[in-house]
């Protein structure tokens, strides 16, 4: 099923739904309405024949009146006020009644003539008699005329028309909630193949991006959801097209890097070579002979250092075990192993601990901080210091040396990376150092933030999770 025919399907189904709660909300609210205020009316016309009756016949009639005679004035009194629905009823003798059925059979009052609660006390009685549907409401009232008598006054509303007129308005919204659906529905489906054409361009240009044709863009310029993301789009492709330019000067660099780290390789084990064959053949002084033990020694540390950097860096995926370690004890081993070669260079190395534990490996966090401080050391002059700081969970390397180019910070971590060539072969850099850095910090679950200004200095935070 394509996505145009499923969002359709969404929308419609929305549609369909909310026209059908609305419009039983509508008409349950109006039929509620209309038969309520039928309701009222009905009982206020019954109070109001009940007032006017019991005042009228209270004020004709007397006591020495014969039974005939007051049964005649209340009918009398009451037909001045009554209409063809009402009816009176007294003990059981129906006095006034123009319906055709029996409103006291159908709604019974019981009545306590000496409980004053039972005078005025509306009943009702709703229901379809004979394929009509009436309302009844009646109540027992006291006469001064005949004490102790019971007096029932009914009025009886045929409320079918009432019925019929909601059951036409009932359909009346069926049909227009149908028609308003039908309308919607055409409208969803039109403009929903619409907006799909957008995406199938865009669908389009996706393709051609990926047949390799990165240069395509999107022309879709609409301010809606789909230009938006026909903007994105566009955005990732240039980002997809730089990278991948990235990718390509990477890996050109790379085969670069291959001549030359073939001779790095090759320069000091040559020399390696050179020096031990002379130790074995030729005779040499005592202080000849340490030089030359001095030079293979260097040399080997310098070609030592350099495969252990690369099989770290080759071999860093695999999961490490993280434990508590103790932070001062890993900054004096840090000290330890970077102490000579900031001495050589006239630097020293400034040390302040407030933690004292990390959830960490102890040899590779060495490592990487011993490759900080030994690109701090790089960076520095003779007579700086280079700063190395353990506070609230952050580890910190900080110099005041020659800085960083922002243009070089993104990439200042990627492998083989060297801001200066030159000047990175001099001082023995091949580019893996903050490479290696990098990947024991992520394999630590934490995250490194660089921030560096040229001729100001560069400060190096790993940031370890809580």
């Amino acid at each position: 099923m394509k996505l145009w025919q499923k969002i359709t399907m969404i929308c419609s189904a929305i549609l369909i739904v909310t026209v059908s709660i609305c419009c039983s909300l509508f008409i349950n609210r109006t039929r509620e309405t209309i038969l309520s205020i039928t309701h009222e009316q009905v009982s206020q016309k019954q109070r109001s024949l009940q007032s006017s009756f019991t005042e009228m016949s209270n004020y004709y009639t007397t006591q020495g009146d014969t039974p005939a005679a007051k049964r005649s004035l209340l009918h009398y009194c009451f037909r001045q006020f009554a209409d063809s629905t009402a009816v009176l009823v007294i003990d059981g003798e129906t006095i006034y009644s123009d319906v055709d059925i029996h409103p006291e059979q159908l709604l019974p009052i019981e009545n306590d003539y000496y409980s004053p609660e039972s005078n005025g006390q509306q009943e009702e009685f709703t229901g379809r008699i004979g394929g009509r549907a009436y309302l009844i409401i009646g109540n027992y009232c006291r006469l001064s005329a005949l004490p102790g008598s019971s007096c029932l006054i009914y009025v009886v509303e045929d409320i079918t028309d009432v019925h019929e007129n909601i059951n036409r308005m009932i359909w009346q919204f069926i049909l227009i909630g149908t028609i308003c659906t039908v309308a919607g529905l055409t409208l969803i489906i039109i403009l929903v193949r619409g907006s799909m054409q957008h995406l199938v361009k865009l669908q389009n240009v996706a393709v051609s991006i990926a047949e390799g044709n990165y240069h395509e863009r999107s022309e879709i310029t609409s301010s809606d959801e789909v230009g938006i993301l026909a903007s994105t789009f566009n955005q990732m492709a240039e980002s997809v097209e730089n990278h991948v330019t990235q990718l390509q000067e990477t890996a050109r660099r790379q085969q670069l890097f291959i001549g030359g780290v073939t001779h790095e390789f090759k320069t000091p084990l040559t020399a390696i070579l050179l020096n031990a064959d002379t130790l074995q053949n030729t005779y040499m002084s005592e202080e000849e002979q340490a030089d030359a033990l001095a030079y293979i020694e260097t040399q080997g540390k310098w070609l030592e250092r350099l495969v252990q950097k690369m099989l770290k860096l080759l071999t860093m995926n695999q999961n490490i075990v993280l434990k508590q370690i103790s932070v001062p004890e890993l900054l004096d081993r840090v000290n330890d192993s970077v102490s000579e070669v900031l001495l050589s260079r006239g630097i020293s190395l400034e040390i302040q601990c407030d933690i004292p534990f990390l959830n960490a490996d102890s040899d590779l966090l060495q490592s990487a901080l011993v490759n900080l401080v030994e690109n701090a050391g790089k960076a520095s002059a003779p007579g700086q210091v280079v700063s190395l700081r353990a506070y609230d969970h952050i580890l910190e390397v900080s110099d005041h040396g020659i800085g960083i180019p922002k243009e070089s910070l993104n990439r200042i971590t990627d492998a083989f990376y060297m801001v200066d060539k030159s000047r990175s072969k001099k001082m023995g850099g091949v580019g893996l150092g903050l490479a290696l850095v990098k990947e024991i910090v992520q394999a630590h679950g934490a995250t490194m933030e660089i921030d560096s200004e040229l001729g100001t200095g560069t400060t190096v935070r790993i940031y370890f999770p809580r």
